[in-house]
């Protein structure tokens, strides 16, 4: 009976050279892998220091790695904004922080709320209304300064 044996080869640069089933499994498996880290390189826009020195062009490191896709002053500013709402937070009672908390951070429906707190959704809506017209006040109030 004839022998069903396949053969494995690898070429290095022009060479094909014969190999193990072993040795071929092996090759491919570690050349995928080096193919799979250099997709997610590339997805993940990493760059080599290599690149940089030798991309030929007059302009500092700080100048290749600046994101310029990163707005700077809106980032402080939104950052301020957050700072000032907490503050503005810290000023409302405990139940109108529950109540904001819940609405708006745990995103709880009116109606759930209300049975919680053994009110009527009305009487949620209204003091939701209320605190964020206080909390409106307070933002104004740090926005002037």
């Amino acid at each position: 009976m004839k022998e069903n044996k396949k053969n494995y080869y690898i070429f290095l640069g022009d060479t094909k050279v014969d190999v193990s089933e072993k040795v071929y499994k092996g090759y491919w498996q570690e050349a995928n892998r080096e193919n799979y880290l250099n997709r997610l390189d590339k997805e993940n826009k990493l760059g080599y220091f290599s690149e940089f020195i030798s991309d030929g062009a007059d302009r500092s490191m700080e100048e290749r790695l600046i994101d310029k896709a990163v707005d700077l002053e809106k980032l402080v500013a939104v950052k301020m904004q957050i700072e000032a709402l907490n503050k503005a937070l810290d000023k409302l009672s405990p139940e109108e922080r529950e109540i904001i908390q819940a609405l708006f951070f745990d995103e709880v429906p009116q109606r759930d709320l209300a049975k919680k707190l053994n009110i009527s959704q009305g009487a949620v809506f209204r003091r939701k209304e209320k605190t964020l017209k206080k909390l409106k006040i307070f933002l104004e109030d740090w926005d002037e300064k």
